[in-house]
Order: structure tokens, then C-alpha cells, then sequence
């Protein structure tokens, strides 16, 4: 098999997934259509492995992203610190 799938899930009692999924199925305003998921992540990881490399390692986050993060629960802070 030359394919590898990771699966996200969402849980949808839980308004930060809700928003994030609901961002996810936007509609591609050029294509009428729901963007191609596994493309989007593939561009998010692509663009994150860019910005660590022009950053030598560390992360540059604004002041805006900063307060929205500390306004997230431990258990979501947990699962975004495991992507960096």
C-alpha cells in the first residue's frame, strides 16, 4: 500500500473542534466546493515545517494568538503543545 491515512476527530460538544471543523469544510469560493481536506492539512503541516525552519526552531506568536490560547481548557493547550 503506498498510502498512510491519520484520521482527525472533532468532537462536537465542544465549541473549539466545532469552530475548527466548521473552518475546515468551508466552501472553496473559486471551486463551489468543500476544500479538499487532506490537501488543507498537508499545506498547515507544509507551512508550520516552513516557519520552524525560518525561525531556527522557535515559534513566533502574536499577542492576539497568545491571549486566545491561554483562554483554551489544559486538555486542548496539551493537544496543540504536541504538534510543536
Amino acid at each position: 500500500m503506498s498510502r498512510h491515512n491519520k484520521s482527525v476527530s472533532f468532537n462536537i460538544k465542544d465549541e473549539f473542534d466545532v469552530a475548527l471543523l466548521t473552518h475546515a469544510e468551508k466552501i472553496n469560493p473559486l471551486k463551489g466546493k468543500p476544500r479538499n481536506f487532506s490537501k488543507y492539512v498537508k499545506k498547515l503541516i507544509e507551512d508550520d515545517m516552513n516557519r520552524r525552519h525560518s525561525n531556527n526552531g522557535s515559534l513566533i506568536f502574536n499577542n492576539s494568538m497568545i491571549n486566545e490560547v491561554e483562554e483554551y481548557t489544559s486538555e486542548i493547550k496539551n493537544a496543540m503543545n504536541s504538534f510543536l
